[in-house]
């Protein structure tokens, strides 16, 4: 997590109101923008990754297949389609799910308050883990993903944007 990263602060009506940087919005619990894919197989199975144990933020937890901070300027499927090429390596079209005012997160001193705007995707490329922010990318049955949802090992955002994304039902774009 690039705490130096330059975001749009935004308010209740995802309006920019000003620019400011990750670790300013980590800090203050300010509002902001980030994106979240899911990334569906062929097979069904969901491509979850493994936060970093050495990450500031939720370290060693299962979280989406990406997640990230959309950049100053930068629109949502700009960002959702960077950070799922970086963290993951794979480059898919997404899909507009749907968009979140995130209840605040808070972790290690830290408070994330965010709109997340969530895509899906289908993809059989092969995913590589980014090895400086992720331990591991794994694909999960919807049966196993219903089973994680109560057992501590997602992120709290995670927990949400799945139960959301499996709640709605949300179809995948073919591929």
């Amino acid at each position: 997590m690039a705490r130096e990263e330059k975001v749009d602060l935004v308010d209740e009506s995802d309006r920019v109101i000003g620019v400011t940087t990750v670790g300013e919005c980590l800090s203050g619990g300010l509002l902001h923008r980030a994106v979240a894919v899911v990334v569906s197989r062929p097979d069904g199975k969901v491509l979850l990754q493994l936060r970093s144990k050495k990450d500031l933020w939720h370290p060693g937890r299962w979280t989406l297949s990406c997640t990230g901070h959309v950049r100053k300027g930068e629109s949502y499927e700009e960002a959702a389609s960077r950070e799922l090429e970086e963290e993951i390596g794979i480059r898919a079209a997404l899909s507009p799910v749907k968009k979140y005012l995130m209840p605040p997160i808070r972790d290690e001193g830290m408070t994330e308050r965010e709109w997340v705007a969530l895509f899906s995707a289908v993809s059989d490329a092969e995913a590589m883990a980014d090895p400086v922010e992720l331990d591991g990318v794994k694909g999960f049955t919807p049966q196993e993903l219903r089973v994680m949802l109560d057992g501590g090992r997602l992120t709290p955002d995670a927990v949400f944007l799945l139960t959301e994304f499996l709640r709605a039902g949300a179809q995948v774009p073919e591929p």
